[in-house]
């Protein structure tokens, strides 16, 4: 398995109004050097890295499972710390990418699977053995690379 290394750094800008307008700049290095991901790619990451943040705060916060569909919507909270949401529905609005989340007990998993050759996907699992993996290729999985880190500057896809 080869491992991804990058820094996490996360600002403040003026939020897109749609996920292709976004300006934000995503960093992924692989073996100190950058990986050149496709701004579609990045995108990608950006709604992976939103979903898994929001099912953090699920497993604390959330009166009702954490689908994707409460996650656009914002889920139910059992307490008054509230709880977040998507900015933009993945699938609704990222034509290049479908997006799947799997709830397994209190564990998740998210998928960003291109729709279109070319491009590469994203893998994601919580709590029991987390990471997010990257296939240049296509669909992701654990068998691909890992991503130690990365860097996501200026708009988030999420919102609390």
């Amino acid at each position: 398995m080869i491992a991804l290394v990058a820094t996490i750094a996360l600002a403040r800008q003026k939020p897109a109004a749609t996920p292709g307008a976004t300006t934000a700049t995503v960093v992924v290095t692989f073996d100190g050097k950058v990986l050149p991901l496709k701004r579609e790619e990045q995108i990608a990451l950006m709604f992976v890295d939103a979903i898994k943040n929001l099912q953090d705060d699920c497993g604390r916060h959330a009166a009702e499972p954490c689908t994707l569909e409460a996650l656009v919507r914002g889920p139910k909270p059992k307490d008054s710390s509230g709880m977040g949401k998507l900015k933009f529905d993945p699938n609704a609005s990222d034509a290049n990418y479908t997006y799947k989340v799997t709830l397994v007990g209190n564990d998740w998993e998210v998928w960003a699977s291109p729709r279109k050759p070319g491009l590469g996907g994203f893998y994601a699992k919580g709590r029991f053995g987390g990471g997010t993996w990257y296939n240049p290729a296509g669909t992701a999985t654990r068998a691909n690379m890992k991503i130690e880190g990365y860097s996501i500057e200026g708009d988030l896809f999420f919102v609390q």
